[in-house]
């Protein structure tokens, strides 16, 4: 009982925390723009994989090479997330947002019009960075400026976009890479960067009621140990199951360990980790959502590559079938979350976790005759899981606690996206590693390669049934009687 008293305290102190009532056409607006910003970041972080064919063999990179065109995005948006979230709620969401967005706008800009390869790889790299400052930022804007009681309804429209962009940047970079090249799958996210930039400066209020911290340090020592332990975690999952892969994997590990005590120890952390200390709802709800994209990020890679090689299908076909998820997560993620406000979160996500589960045992049965309808039906029957858990367990991290720590609590779910993403991707290679090998995967190898998509989606089935606990056991937001 006093666990839930804690967190209800939390959350009427998150409601107190918002001194200024905005009109109804000032909170759309808001939700507008960081929407606008929330699709860029996921578009162009998953839209460019099915791009990179093309650009590789326009500036003959080798395949090593070219996956560095994901990677230089990847980093610098994981390693500064949570020192963005920190800066945010001591100096200012409005700033970073704005900042961001316009840093994310210039590096996308680069990259489309990139004249070499590493044009290319300057501009993902400033575009992740400009990404970490909006991601921080966009969820804690709805949930400081939006009322409480419509808290879980934003959060699922915010989460609704940010899946969309994740789950159709590779079908509508498929079509845009067939129709006009790769520099379009680029050029169509600048005026999409630029209109939220606009209406952020219109539109977004200055922030009040920030943390008195402005005279304490920055925590440059936590920072670096931060920075550097995840460098050599995303590296070493990147390249698994190379022998020095998993060595990077542990010392990453390691550095992230170091980086939790020394952040209970520090004056000013980056993660106050003593805050969070025994906030189950938080806690639970991080590791939860870790789990759920550590299951299902690399769906649509392994269903693209069944549907090329096995199904014979072409790049814009493919990304037709797997379109089918994020139109039904656009459809049950914004109910969901308004579900969250009246029920709790826990029960909501919860059950969309078990949904998912079972889609993902169903995505191990396919085969060489599976009926494409069954295909998209599975992947409808993901997107219903997926909206149920998304929103709602979005809104139980940002209402376990104090709107002062918005930044750092939206921060630390996008930290657990990306942990996620390549958690998932490092299971898939590492699959395909030990099942295909180093040869070059073609259709001479298509039952080696069949194997190794049912051998993912198990162990991403198992992995989810194990989150199912994590959801369910994080407690209730509210309090009980």
């Amino acid at each position: 009982m006093e666990e839930y008293n804690s967190i209800s305290d939390t959350i009427m102190e998150s409601s107190r925390a918002t001194p200024v009532v905005l009109s109804r056409r000032n909170l759309a607006a808001i939700l507008l723009t960081t929407c606008l910003s929330s699709f860029a970041t996921p578009y162009i972080s998953s839209g460019v994989q099915i791009a990179l064919p093309v650009i590789a063999a326009e500036y003959g990179i080798s395949a090593t090479l070219i996956g560095w065109v994901p990677t230089a995005f990847l980093i610098p948006y994981a390693i500064f997330l949570l020192p963005f979230g920190k800066i945010a709620d001591t100096w200012g969401r409005r700033r970073i947002f704005l900042g961001g967005t316009a840093t994310m706008a210039a590096g996308i800009a680069i990259a489309g019009l990139a004249p070499d390869f590493w044009f290319i790889l300057a501009g993902m790299t400033v575009a992740g960075f400009g990404s970490a400052m909006t991601f921080a930022t966009s969820v804690p804007l709805l949930t400081t400026n939006y009322p409480l009681r419509e808290r879980g309804k934003v959060i699922g429209i915010n989460t609704a976009v940010v899946y969309i962009g994740l789950s159709s940047g590779p079908f509508i970079g498929g079509i845009l890479t067939d129709a006009f090249g790769w520099r379009a799958l680029y050029l169509v996210a600048v005026p999409a960067a630029l209109a939220a930039l606009a209406a952020g400066v219109l539109f977004v209020p200055r922030d009040t009621g920030l943390r008195q911290e402005q005279g304490l340090r920055f925590d440059a020592t936590g920072t670096a140990v931060y920075a550097a332990g995840l460098l050599l975690l995303i590296l070493g999952a990147s390249r698994l199951p190379a022998f020095w892969a998993f060595a990077l994997v542990i010392a990453g590990t390691a550095g992230i360990a170091g980086f939790l005590i020394w952040e209970g120890r520090a004056v000013n952390p980056i993660f106050p980790v003593r805050t969070f200390v025994g906030n189950r709802p938080f806690t639970y709800s991080n590791i939860a959502a870790l789990i759920n994209y550590s299951s299902t990020y690399a769906i649509t890679f392994l269903l693209s590559m069944y549907l090329y090689y096995i199904q014979g299908f072409s790049p814009a076909a493919a990304g037709t079938v797997l379109v089918a998820q994020p139109v039904m997560m656009a459809v049950m993620t914004p109910i969901a979350g308004r579900l969250s406000d009246r029920i709790e979160p826990r029960l909501l996500a919860t059950t969309g976790m078990a949904i998912v589960a079972a889609g993902l045992f169903a995505l191990a049965f396919i085969g060489w005759d599976t009926p494409v309808a069954a295909i998209a039906g599975i992947l409808l029957f993901l997107g219903f899981g997926y909206g149920a858990f998304s929103s709602p367990n979005m809104n139980s991290i940002m209402s376990s606690v104090a709107d002062s720590r918005a930044g750092i609590a939206s921060a630390t779910a996008g930290t657990m996206r990306v942990l996620g993403q390549i958690a998932s991707m490092a299971i898939a290679m590492t699959a395909f590693s030990v099942l295909i090998g180093t040869v070059v995967i073609s259709p001479e190898v298509a039952d080696e390669l069949l194997r190794a998509i049912s051998a993912s989606f198990v162990v991403f089935g198992c992995l989810c049934t194990a989150g199912i606990w994590f959801s369910y056991a994080r407690g209730d937001l509210r309090a009980k009687g």
